[in-house]
C-alpha cells in the first residue's frame, strides 16, 4: 500500500495539531497527573506517527519525502548530530543507572525518564523531516491558538470564573498544566513568535490577531508571578530589541534606557512598598514578586544547588541516571544549609529547579555539554541565515534566537514538563528547518541518487520489508496497549481512590478497596501505586486510629515490595521503619515476645535509610522513637543530639530529646529541651504532642504507680478532647483516669459519653460502669 504525498503530509500534519492539543487537557481521573496523561496520549500519537513514517520509508518511491537528511549541511547538520549524541548519553546513562527502571520509565508526578526523552527528541527531528515549508505557519498558528486557550483558562481560574468545572486559583493560576511555573515557560516560548509573526505580517487582522495572542499570554504569564520566567522575557525582550537585524539605532537606545530606568523602578518599589501598597491586590502581588528577585530570595535554591555540586562530583560522566536526581541530593543533603528545608517539599527534592544541575546529575556533564552546544549550534545557524537572507526569515531566525535565550534564563532557575518539553523541541525541528532552507529548497528540485546510503536501505531489505512491518505494526500495538492504555487504566483506578480519600467523609474504606483492586496488576506503575497505597493507608489511620496496628500490619508487605523496586528511594526506608513503629507500640501490650523481632526490622530499614542519606533529620526523627519504644533511652538522647547538631533550628528534634529524658525520670533536661523546641516554633499542644506525652505520662504511671501522673495524664486528654470531641477513644481512657484518681462522677459521665458516640462498646462501658459502684 502507497500513500501519495500530499495524502502524507496531511496525515502528519492531522498527527502534529493532535499532539500540540495535548498542553490543553487535564482531564482526571483518566489523566492526571497532569503531564502523566498527556504524555501517554502523546506517546500513541507519535507512535503512530513514526510507524507510518517507517512504513513510507520502506514502500514509498516518492524519495523527496526523506531528503531532508540528506541534503543537510553546516551546524544544521552538527545539530542533527548532536541530537544524535545527546539521545546516546541518555541512553548510557540509563543503561549505567543505579535505578534502571525509574530512569527509563520515570514517575506520573514529572512523567520524565528516558523513554519520554527520547519520544520528545523523536518528535523534533520529524517535525523536521515530514513537516513542509508552507506547513510551519499553520503549525504555529495552531500552536498560539491552544496557548490562547489555556490563558483563558488561567485567567477564568483568577477570576473565580466557572469554578464548578475549572478549580479557581486567585492566587498563581496553573491553568491545565498542573504548576504556574510550567504555564508560564509554556507560554514564554510562544510570546516570542507572536511577536515576530505580528511583526512581519502586513495584513492588520493577522497583526490583530498575533498581538493579541501576544498581550493575552504575557498577562496570563504575569499572573503566574513566576520570577524565573519574567527573567527569561526580560533577556528575551533585551536581545530581541537591541539586536534587531534592521538598522534602528535610536530606537534601541530608547529601549535600553527605558530598560535600566525600569530596574532601577522596581529597585525603588522594593526599598518603598508603601507607594503600591493602595493598588490592585493582583498588582501588588505581582510588583512585590518582580522586586523581590535577588540572590536572598533565591537562597534555597542556591542551598540545593551546592548540595547537587557533590552529587556531580561524584559521578561526573554519565550522572546518577534520568530521574535518579533524588538518590544523589538525598546522599549529600545538608540540612544545615539556608532555606533547603523550608524549600520544595520540605526538603526532599527531585528536581534541581535548574536544568544545568539537572543534565548533570541525570546524565553526567557531557550531556549537558551536549545539550547547550545543540542550542548553540542552532543559535549560529540562525544567525548565519539572518545575514544571508534579509527577509521575513530573518525576523523569524531572530525571533527563534530571543526564544531559546528566554527558555534557557527561565530554566536556569526551573525544569521542563511535558508541555514545555513539546515546544522546545518542535521548535528545535523548525530551527533545522529555518537553518536549511537553502538546502532543502534544492533538495524539493533535486532527487538523490538511490545508490545514497540513506535510500539504499529499503532496496537491501526490499524481500524482508513486509515481514518488517509486521513485526513494527505487532510491536506497536503491544507497546500502545501494555504501557500507554493499561497504565492509564490503573492510573484511573489510583485518581478515584485518591479522590475519596481526601475528598469523601470517612472515604478511607472505598479508597482503599479502588486501590486494592489494581494492587495485583503490574506495569511500571508498580512503585507509584504503592507509594499512593501507603499515602491512603496514613490518612486511614487519622480517621480511624484504633485500625491503626491493622492498617500498619497491611501496608508493611507493600512497602517490602516497594523497596525491592526502589531500593536506593530513602522516604520509602522510612515509611517502613514508621509502620513499624506503630507494630512495636501496640506489641507492647498484645504480643511483647515480638517486640526484639521488630526493634531489629526497625533498626535495618533505619540504618538503610541512613546509609541513602546521611544527614537527614526525619530519619534521626523516626529513629529516637523506636528507641524510645523499645526503652532504649540514652540511644535516644544520643540520636537526638545528633539530630540537633545537624541543624539546631529544627524544634522536633529539641522536643524529642525532651521526651527521651522524661522517659528516663530527668525532668529538669526534659523541661530545657521542650523549653527549647516550643522556642524553635514547635507546637507542644498538637494532637501527635500530645498523644506522644500521653504515652510517656501513661508509662511513669505503670513504673510508678504515682497518682501525680494521673492527673497529668487527664489534663492531656482533656485537650485530646478539645481538639477531637467526637474521639470516643479519648473519652474513654479519660474515664478510666478519673477513675484511678477516684472521681468516679467524672468517670460515669465520660462512660456515657462513650456510649453515645460508640453503641457498640456498650458491653464494655456497662462493665466499667458496674466496676464504679
Amino acid at each position: 500500500m502507497k500513500i501519495k504525498g500530499s495524502k502524507l503530509r496531511w496525515i502528519y500534519l492531522i498527527g502534529f495539531f493532535l499532539i500540540l492539543i495535548l498542553p490543553l487537557f487535564n482531564i482526571p481521573p483518566w489523566l492526571s497527573p497532569p503531564a502523566f496523561g498527556k504524555t501517554v496520549i502523546f506517546r500513541i500519537i507519535l507512535s503512530l506517527i513514526i510507524f507510518l513514517f517507517l512504513w513510507n520509508f520502506f514502500f514509498s518511491e516518492e524519495r523527496k519525502l526523506f531528503s531532508n537528511l540528506y541534503f543537510l549541511r553546516g551546524k544544521s547538520r552538527l545539530t542533527f548530530y548532536l541530537l544524535i549524541a545527546l539521545f546516546l548519553i541518555f541512553l548510557l546513562a540509563t543503561i549505567f543507572s543505579l535505578d534502571r527502571h525509574f530512569s527509563f520509565w520515570g514517575s506520573p508526578y514529572r512523567a520524565g525518564g528516558f523513554l519520554n526523552f527520547a519520544f520528545y527528541l523523536i518528535f523534533g527531528v520529524l517535525a523536521f523531516l515530514t513537516v513542509h515549508k508552507k506547513d510551519w505557519q499553520k503549525i504555529w498558528n495552531f500552536a498560539l491558538i491552544i496557548g490562547v486557550l489555556v490563558s483563558i483558562i488561567a485567567i477564568l481560574q483568577q477570576f473565580e470564573l466557572f469554578s464548578k468545572i475549572l478549580i479557581p486559583y486567585t492566587y498563581r493560576p496553573v491553568s491545565t498544566l498542573g504548576n504556574p511555573i510550567f504555564l508560564a515557560i509554556y507560554l514564554l516560548l510562544l510570546s516570542f513568535l507572536a511577536l515576530t509573526f505580528g511583526i512581519q505580517e502586513k495584513s492588520f487582522k493577522k497583526r490583530f490577531f498575533y498581538f493579541s495572542v501576544l498581550a493575552l499570554m504575557l498577562y496570563a504569564i504575569l499572573i503566574t508571578e513566576t520570577r524565573a520566567t519574567y527573567l527569561g522575557l526580560a533577556v528575551g525582550i533585551l536581545y530581541f530589541i537591541l539586536f534587531y537585524p534592521r538598522r534602528l539605532f535610536w530606537l534601541k537606545i530608547s529601549f535600553f534606557i527605558l530598560f535600566v530606568l525600569g530596574i532601577l523602578g522596581f529597585y525603588f518599589l522594593k526599598t518603598n512598598p508603601d507607594i503600591f501598597a493602595t493598588q490592585n491586590y493582583v498588582l501588588q502581588r505581582i510588583i512585590d514578586r518582580i522586586s523581590s528577585i535577588s540572590i536572598s530570595a533565591g537562597e534555597g535554591r542556591i542551598s540545593g544547588w551546592k548540595v547537587s555540586l557533590k552529587a556531580i562530583k561524584e559521578r561526573p560522566i554519565l550522572g546518577w541516571g534520568p530521574e535518579n536526581f533524588s538518590i544523589g541530593f538525598d546522599k549529600y543533603y545538608d540540612p544545615s544549609l539556608p532555606e533547603i528545608v523550608s524549600s520544595f517539599g520540605g526538603g526532599w527534592w527531585d528536581r534541581a529547579h535548574s536544568f544545568i544541575f539537572d543534565i548533570s546529575i541525570s546524565a553526567g556533564i557531557p550531556a549537558l555539554i551536549i545539550y547547550l552546544s545543540i542550542f548553540a549550534a542552532l543559535f549560529l545557524g540562525l544567525q548565519k541565515v539572518k545575514k544571508k537572507r534579509p527577509d521575513k526569515e530573518s525576523l523569524i531566525c531572530h525571533g527563534v534566537q530571543a526564544t531559546f535565550l528566554a527558555y534557557l534564563t527561565a530554566n536556569f532557575f526551573s525544569f521542563d514538563t511535558f508541555s514545555t518539553y513539546l515546544i522546545s523541541f518542535l521548535l528545535i525541528g523548525y530551527s533545522l528547518h529555518l537553518t536549511s532552507l537553502n538546502t532543502t529548497e534544492e533538495a524539493l528540485k533535486t532527487t538523490p541518487r538511490d545508490d545514497a546510503p540513506l535510500f539504499k536501505l529499503p532496496y537491501r531489505i526490499s524481500k524482508w520489508r513486509g515481514i518488517i512491518i509486521f513485526l513494527l505494526f505487532v510491536g506497536l500495538v503491544w507497546f500502545i496497549y501494555f504501557y500507554n492504555i493499561r497504565p492509564v487504566q490503573i492510573n484511573k483506578e489510583i485518581n478515584w481512590a485518591g479522590h475519596y480519600s481526601e475528598h469523601t467523609y470517612k472515604g478511607f474504606n472505598k479508597a482503599s478497596a479502588k486501590i486494592e483492586k489494581v494492587l495485583p496488576s503490574h506495569s511500571f506503575l508498580d512503585h507509584y501505586l504503592k507509594l499512593q497505597y501507603s499515602d491512603i493507608i496514613a490518612k486511614g489511620i487519622k480517621e480511624e486510629p484504633e485500625r491503626k496496628l491493622e492498617l500498619a500490619q497491611k501496608i508493611i508487605p507493600i512497602l517490602k515490595e516497594a523497596v525491592k523496586i526502589r531500593p536506593y528511594y530513602t522516604r520509602d526506608w522510612i515509611f517502613l521503619a514508621s509502620y513499624t513503629n506503630i507494630l512495636i507500640e501496640k506489641s507492647r501490650a498484645l504480643n511483647p515476645g515480638a517486640i526484639e523481632r521488630l526493634k531489629d526490622e526497625a533498626n535495618y530499614y533505619l540504618k538503610k535509610a541512613h546509609q541513602l542519606s546521611p544527614k537527614r533529620q526525619e530519619i534521626f526523627s523516626e529513629w529516637i522513637k523506636t528507641d524510645l519504644l523499645t526503652d532504649e533511652y540514652q540511644k535516644a538522647k544520643e540520636k537526638a543530639q545528633q539530630c540537633i547538631d545537624l541543624n539546631p533550628e529544627m524544634a522536633k528534634c529539641w522536643w524529642l530529646k525532651g521526651l527521651a529524658h522524661r522517659y528516663a525520670g530527668e525532668e529538669k533536661e526534659a523541661r530545657e529541651n521542650i523549653e527549647k523546641a516550643v522556642e524553635k516554633g514547635y507546637d507542644i499542644n498538637s494532637k501527635s504532642s500530645l498523644l506522644q506525652l500521653a504515652t510517656v505520662y501513661g508509662k511513669m504511671v505503670e513504673s510508678s504507680g504515682d497518682l501525680k501522673y494521673y492527673q497529668i495524664l487527664s489534663d492531656t486528654y482533656q485537650k485530646l478532647i478539645n481538639i477531637e470531641p467526637k474521639n470516643f477513644q479519648y473519652h474513654a481512657s479519660l474515664a478510666y483516669i478519673y477513675k484511678m484518681l477516684g472521681d468516679y462522677e467524672k468517670a460515669r459521665q465520660e462512660a456515657e459519653i462513650v456510649l453515645k458516640l460508640s453503641p457498640e462498646s456498650k458491653e464494655n462501658v456497662e462493665e466499667f460502669l458496674r466496676s464504679l459502684r
